[in-house]
């Protein structure tokens, strides 16, 4: 009830009239970007996260902001998106200084950030615009971390050789061009995700993806099913669900060589003994609710669990555009 509440007055704020992509003839719904150069939305975004071991919550965070998403530009076979970020307000529990320290210092510099990508017709994203420029800002992002968090050491050399390292081994994670598109997409991504498909309302859709490994290392294969839930011509909207699950064959044989190459050289061709084998299991769960007439997503809801063993955490999303009163 209270998600078709906040529809219905999301709906009474955007006009409406036939409901372009939404074809009763056919039963089909084609997602499609009908967008105007200066239109402006404004985006609730909030993030919340968890880590359980056994019984016990070990640790939370969540982070609340808003994105501003603009059309600053469109010609006939692409658009080009601007998001800014505010500065997020970002609750922590349960952690140690060093992470505390790591996402304060991650919250302020990427505060107010901005994020410009290009599309297709459809609203597909095509590439990310400003690269260069997030790069340089998430290297001075590693390179502020390395030194507070060397600070907290007691000597002078040590402090220059943990800032060093750290300096050393965060540039190359965040200077990652995986790491980097992946980090300023993401927001994005959930938003646009459907952008470009055409589904008929009896069918289900499956796409292989890749999902970040439950232990390091390669990402994991996975399979996503994906549907047309609910539509509504009346008020010119429908919604998308979708569930994932992580290859779990994959996910155990990257824990088997994870065992084995911490064993000595002469026990790896060993089988590992399954009682040694943990639970290990992800999956997520999507719900976007899109805007028929202009193509632009009202609600994403998402969630994700993994379990290894008696670890597991999880990922609570959603973002809702705010319409002014």
């Amino acid at each position: 009830m209270k998600t078709k509440a906040i529809l219905s007055s999301l709906l009474v704020c955007i006009v409406t009239t036939l409901s372009a992509q939404i074809n009763l003839n056919d039963s089909t719904v084609q997602v499609v970007a009908y967008w105007s150069k200066g239109d402006s939305y404004d985006y609730l975004y909030d993030y919340y996260k968890y880590n359980i071991q056994g019984k016990d919550t070990i640790s939370w965070e969540r982070t609340i902001s808003k994105i501003n998403i603009t059309v600053i530009d469109s010609t006939e076979n692409s658009y080009t998106l601007q998001a800014v970020y505010d500065t997020p307000n970002a609750i922590r529990s349960g952690s140690d200084s060093i992470s505390r320290e790591l996402t304060s210092r991650i919250s302020r510099t990427f505060g107010n950030d901005t994020v410009i990508v290009e599309t297709n017709e459809l609203g597909t994203i095509k590439r990310l615009v400003n690269f260069d420029k997030l790069r340089s800002r998430y290297l001075k992002a590693a390179e502020m971390t390395a030194e507070a968090l060397s600070a907290q050491q007691g000597s002078e050399a040590q402090k220059d050789s943990l800032f060093r390292f750290l300096k050393s081994t965060l540039s190359k994670q965040m200077g990652d061009t995986t790491v980097i598109v992946s980090t300023a997409l993401e927001e994005l991504s959930f938003l646009l995700y459907y952008h470009g498909c055409k589904m008929d309302f009896d069918e289900e859709y499956q796409i292989e993806e890749n999902f970040p490994s439950l232990l390091g290392g390669a990402p994991c294969k996975g399979m996503r099913t994906f549907w047309i839930d609910e539509v509504d011509p009346e008020n010119g909207s429908f919604r998308i669900a979708s569930d994932a699950i992580v290859n779990t064959d994959q996910a155990i044989r990257q824990f088997i060589e994870l065992i084995q190459s911490n064993l000595p050289e002469e026990d790896r061709r060993k089988p590992i003994d399954s009682s040694q084998i943990p639970i290990i299991m992800a999956q997520d769960q999507n719900d976007t609710y899109i805007h028929a007439d202009t193509g632009w997503p009202l609600v994403v809801y998402y969630t994700r669990t993994t379990q290894v063993g008696e670890n597991k955490s999880g990922q609570e999303i959603s973002l809702e555009i705010n319409i002014p009163e």
